[in-house]
């Protein structure tokens, strides 16, 4: 092992990391030896470092452990090394500010993402590296936590009166800081927060574009004019600076959820693909973003249906029914789009998706039922509804079926037993079932 002093800045790093505990996150074996070889050059003992290789064994480590340092690579397999940052914060939420991240990134692109998330990211190293850059890196991020600069301690204060509620201060605190950084980006997001406080939302927006001059992907800023968007209303802005974020930084469900609802919204269907491999890489799918993304994916095959793009639709109706398996309302909802425009066979072999167990359910019967009726079954329509209205599972698209068949055969009777009870089921629908009546020789001018 060298002695720490022998560095530039080696003594003060070594008197900082005394008593610290330091996670590396990284799936190969050289960097890890690497980083901790230079951690020990730099005065760190063997006891104060854990090493591990995926993110899973971080996301356990982390609130075991609990390191005031984490250097992680950006890309842990399917998920990215920012998303540890939350994991620590909560970790070791009273040392948060003393504590250390820094991204291990495999080129500019990534470093400009870790670049970006100022305030949360403390430094990074972009590989190749040289020992001594990464001392370099080190030795300044540990020296910016224990002396922080005349900017971000004047933004803490900043922060502080916020907390205070005192906004003339905090105002002319962060305006202070924005002079002693030639990049005050995050000086202009915490102005910005208080323009918002203070019902100033243009001013707001002001601040955060001035903030995004000097960083483009700065993520707090493009998240405040996000926010701000959304609050106007503003659905295309707002779904410009949501799909800029998410195609720099690690989706999640929130924001994944977020970025399709919003793209349904402006119309921009042709990107639910991309969404929908983003999707696919993620871990952890909670029930509102498997809803959100089967949702997107049938809207968005609606739209290919209604554009003669059948070849372009089946394959997200596929994803969709594949994506909420066991959700009988996904496959039904695709038979009925599929039977509105005649495709009768494809909806046929969809309705082989439902489960076995599902079959004396409402949602299969219903889609047999029209299936059915789109094929010209005749008498097999007949019988199937009859015993959907007796067992009281036919939806609104059954009873319209029904009717129409009972009017064909001139069964007065019935039509009228039917109608009175698809009205009694369906009131909203009054008018439609009335109208497959109303042609018929034996309509009645009024109905109960």
């Amino acid at each position: 092992m060298s002695d720490a002093k022998a560095f530039p800045g080696g003594d003060a790093f070594a008197e900082f990391i005394q008593g610290r505990k330091i996670l590396i996150a990284d799936p190969s074996a050289v960097t890890r030896s690497s980083l901790c070889t230079i951690l020990q050059d730099l005065g760190t003992k063997e006891a104060q470092i854990s090493l591990v290789t995926t993110y899973e064994q971080a996301l356990e480590e982390i609130p075991r452990f609990k390191p005031h340092v984490v250097i992680t690579e950006f890309d842990l397999g399917k998920r990215c090394g920012l998303d540890l940052l939350q994991t620590q914060r909560e970790t070791n939420p009273e040392e948060s500010r003393n504590c250390i991240f820094i991204i291990v990134a495999a080129n500019t692109s990534q470093s400009a993402v870790a670049r970006a998330a100022e305030e949360d990211v403390d430094a990074y190293i972009v590989k190749p590296y040289t020992q001594d850059t990464v001392r370099k890196t080190l030795v300044r991020a540990a020296m910016a936590k224990a002396k922080p600069s005349e900017y971000v301690l004047t933004i803490e204060k900043g922060k502080t009166k916020v907390a205070q509620k005192n906004m003339d201060d905090a105002e002319g605190l962060f305006n202070h800081a924005m002079k002693l950084d030639p990049a005050p980006t995050l000086a202009c997001y915490y102005l910005g927060q208080v323009k918002e406080i203070r019902k100033l939302p243009d001013q707001a927006k002001g601040v955060y574009f001035q903030g995004l001059k000097f960083n483009k992907i700065h993520y707090k800023c493009n998240l405040g004019l996000y926010d701000l968007y959304l609050k106007e209303k503003n659905y295309e802005e707002a779904y410009d600076i949501i799909k800029r974020v998410s195609h720099y930084f690690p989706s999640n469900p929130k924001r994944l959820s977020e970025v399709l609802r919003l793209a349904i919204i402006n119309s921009k269907y042709e990107d639910v693909e991309q969404y929908y491999a983003a999707f696919s890489n993620m871990d952890e799918r909670d029930e509102s973003l498997i809803k959100h993304v089967c949702a997107a994916l049938i809207v968005c095959g609606k739209y290919y249906m209604r554009a003669g793009a059948q070849a372009r639709a089946l394959p997200l109706f596929q994803k969709a029914t594949a994506t909420g398996t066991g959700r009988t309302k996904i496959i039904k909802e695709v038979v009925q789009t599929l039977l509105e425009y005649t495709a009768v066979k494809e909806a046929r072999e969809f309705l082989g998706k439902f489960p076995a167990d599902t079959h004396a359910g409402e949602d299969y019967l219903n889609s047999k039922l029209q299936i059915l009726d789109a094929e010209g079954a005749g008498k097999g329509v007949f019988d199937e509804g009859r015993l959907l209205i007796e067992k009281g599972l036919a939806d609104e698209r059954a009873y319209a079926i029904m009717i129409r068949h009972a009017v064909e055969a001139k069964q007065k009777n019935l039509v009228h037993s039917i109608l009175a009870d698809g009205i009694k089921r369906f009131p909203a629908k009054k008018e439609q079932f009335e109208l497959l009546v109303s042609a018929a020789s034996f309509a009645k001018t009024s109905t109960p």
